[in-house]
């Protein structure tokens, strides 16, 4: 049992159930760090770990509410991205230098803001690349959770750094309105019956997929 306030009413939104089952953690953790930051139309974004749940879900709210995304992801996965509303693609796996100079090019005038499901050495890296009162949020670290960055670069352009975990009531609620839409759709990458769910598991270790695996009762 849970209470009235808790529940969102879904029967009019065009997603499927299992596209609604997709919605409550990847897009919620991601919904809750595009508000915290703020991300408004016009502005351009870097999302790291772009092809995983939480960085799809980045790219399709930021590009929904008229973002300009550059998605840092594999080269295979470049396609999926550009569907789900990257206007860019940068490959990780690039030399840094090469990867700085195409991220300079893509966004000469500098990142307004880096959405950041990984952590590591992208902080030291882009951290740069953000123009004066850029923002940073990150709610990961698979990259690794200790970093270094030079603290005059933060200070000295008025950055930003916020640090995201999870979702409030109210992005929920903002989400749930979304869905009821349609505009923005959860990527489902597989669904399996219940009966399968180790060939689900298998999958999902495989790595190969871009959007949610399901399992269907």
């Amino acid at each position: 049992m849970v209470d009235a306030d808790r529940l969102h009413d879904m029967s009019t939104s065009p997603l499927s159930d299992q596209e609604l089952a997709a919605l409550p953690v990847a897009y919620g953790t991601a919904m809750g760090m595009l508000e915290r930051a703020g991300i408004r139309s016009g502005e351009t974004v870097l999302v790291t770990g772009a092809s995983g749940g939480v960085g799809l879900a980045l790219v399709q709210l930021a590009a929904a509410r008229g973002a300009r995304v550059v998605a840092l992801t594999s080269a295979s996965k470049t396609a999926a991205l550009r569907d789900a509303g990257a206007s860019e693609t940068l490959p990780r796996n690039a030399d840094p230098a090469d990867l700085e100079r195409r991220l300079a090019a893509t966004a000469p005038e500098g990142l307004d803001a880096v959405a950041d499901v990984a952590g590591g050495p992208w902080v030291e890296q882009f951290l740069p690349a953000l123009r004066e009162d850029g923002r940073w949020v990150i709610a990961g670290a698979v990259a690794g959770p200790v970093v270094t960055f030079d603290l005059r670069r933060l200070y000295l352009h008025n950055l930003r750094l916020i640090g995201s975990s999870m979702h409030t009531r109210a992005h929920f609620s903002a989400l749930a309105d979304l869905a009821r839409t349609g505009i923005v759709r959860p990527r489902v990458a597989a669904g399996f019956p219940l009966s399968d769910i180790h060939a689900a598991q298998e999958a999902f270790r495989a790595g190969t997929h871009v959007g949610k695996i399901t399992i269907v009762p």
